[in-house]
């Protein structure tokens, strides 16, 4: 069996040739994407089935979304051994590249919580230059 496959197949999501192909090309990607990166890595695929695809992922948790500010939504590839409940976590985008990081070591239990609400989500983003560019 395949790792895309088997990644697949232990989250409850059937293991087509489109999905493990996009895994694969997620994978190899390295770090957070717009739909419009992997349109442009996967050419031959069209954008509905990128997109469904990209919604399934994040269903089954294999991704999450994250929003950089600008309208568009990046996705990142969750740590399947570890990040099933989506532990809630910052992220940091590079001014320079425009890469975006997970930053999975900075806890943020806490931040303090308003009174009489009910947070559902979290999302912390910072902005700078990452160390590939400031070098």
């Amino acid at each position: 069996m395949r790792g895309e496959e088997h990644v697949l197949m232990g989250l409850g999501v059937r293991p087509t040739a489109i999905r493990q192909l996009v895994l694969r090309e997620i994978v190899r990607y390295g770090h957070a994407f717009t739909l419009a990166d992997m349109e442009h890595r996967l050419p031959t695929m069209d954008r509905s089935s990128l997109f469904r695809t990209l919604t399934l992922f994040v269903e089954h948790r294999l991704l999450h979304e994250m929003d950089n500010g600008s309208g568009s939504k990046l996705y990142c590839l969750c740590d399947c051994e570890h990040d099933h409940d989506h532990t809630p976590h910052m992220h940091f985008i590079c001014t320079r590249c425009g890469e975006a990081f997970c930053l999975k070591d900075i806890s943020l239990d806490t931040l303090p919580k308003p009174e009489g609400y009910e947070v559902t989500e979290v999302s912390v983003v910072m902005r700078g230059v990452c160390p590939r560019c400031k070098s």
